[in-house]
Formats: C-alpha cells, sequence, structure tokens
C-alpha cells in the first residue's frame, strides 16, 4: 500500500511525539531538547515547528497527552474496580480507591505535578488542561450517577468529597509531610466519614 502524504504527516507527528516523551522522561520537562527530539524521530528541526509551532506548542501536547491518561487511566480503573461489586457501601468506596502510598499512584502525583506547574508559564498547555479536566470532571459527575444508583436506598454521597477532596486534589502533599502527616487508614477513615450526606 502507498503511503499518502497525509499518512507520512501523522507517522512524522507520532513519532516526533513519541521522541518527545522519551526525551522528557529521560531529561525531565526542562531537559526537553529540541535538536533531540528531531534526531531520535528522524524528521528535522523545521518539521517539528511546522507541525506545532513551538516547543510550547510541542509540550502542550505531549504533556497534555500524559496529563489527559493519568485522569483516565485513574477513572477507569476506579470504576472497574468498584463495578465489578455486587453491591456497593461507602466502605467499598473508599477501600477500592488506590493507596496513596502506592510507588505508582506516588509517581502519578510526581509527573502531574510536573506537568502542572508546566501550565503556569505555558497558555497552550494550561488551556489544554482545563478543557481535559472539565471533560474528567463531567465523566465524574456521570460515574457518580451510577454509583449512587447502586447504593442501599436512602444513601446518598456528599459529591463534594468526590470533586473536592479526590478528583482535584494532589495527596502528593502528604508524601511532603513524611512521618508528621496522616496515615493511610486515616485518610479512609476521613472519607468514609465525610463521604454520606446527611440531612438534618
Amino acid at each position: 500500500m502507498v503511503q499518502t502524504w497525509s499518512d507520512r504527516a501523522l507517522d512524522t507527528q507520532r513519532m516526533i511525539l513519541e521522541s518527545a516523551l522519551a526525551e522528557i522522561e529521560l531529561n525531565g520537562i526542562l531537559g526537553l531538547r529540541i535538536a533531540e527530539v528531531a534526531k531520535n524521530a528522524r524528521c528535522s528541526m523545521t518539521q517539528i515547528y511546522r507541525y506545532f509551532g513551538s516547543r510550547d506548542g510541542l509540550l502542550a501536547q505531549v504533556l497534555g497527552d500524559v496529563y489527559e491518561e493519568i485522569l483516565h487511566q485513574a477513572t477507569d480503573q476506579y470504576m472497574a474496580r468498584i463495578m465489578k461489586l455486587p453491591t456497593l457501601t461507602i466502605d467499598d468506596l473508599v477501600d477500592t480507591l488506590p493507596s496513596i502510598f502506592d510507588p505508582g499512584v506516588q509517581r502519578r502525583q510526581e509527573l502531574r505535578l510536573q506537568v502542572l506547574a508546566t501550565s503556569v508559564t505555558n497558555q497552550q498547555l494550561k488551556s489544554r488542561l482545563s478543557t481535559i479536566t472539565q471533560e474528567q470532571f463531567n465523566l465524574w459527575s456521570r460515574n457518580l450517577d451510577a454509583i449512587e444508583a447502586r447504593l442501599a436506598d436512602g444513601v446518598r454521597l456528599d459529591r463534594r468529597v468526590f470533586t473536592m477532596a479526590i478528583a482535584t486534589s494532589l495527596p502528593y502533599y502528604r508524601i511532603l509531610l513524611g512521618e508528621v502527616g496522616y496515615t493511610n487508614a486515616e485518610y479512609r477513615q476521613f472519607l468514609k466519614d465525610k463521604l454520606v450526606l446527611t440531612t438534618v
């Protein structure tokens, strides 16, 4: 099959993004060198600028993809665990959350912090993260509808705990507290205490 110009362009863009991600993983966001990205993608620097406009444009695409993947993976894995349970309780909702002390969770938090820090000075990235976060917020709203439908009659969630304390908070700050911070058990008990919406 003969590859068309647009197919070749898409392949080149994909190779550039893969090369940029590898460069970031090796040297960090600040260490990203366009010349090295071009070399490893087997393209010219001119092509990178043609497709992405600037170094910031390339970072907006690569880091936006990383951020989106982190959020979607966490949500998908959580919902898959929840939906396998025959019934749902508040304890189930909290106990199926990943441990904030899990090394994989910590690594994702560190990466997420780097992406967020970069967005402070990269307006293209900030705009992309805003769109991704709003889409994720809407997804969580639909997921919470599904969760609430499976809870015992009369049990209502305080959705603010999900939207303010779980989905958009950064448990990485707990890691920075070290030994003076709260334990995983204390964190989970706090969530259990706060998740149920009670009326007086």
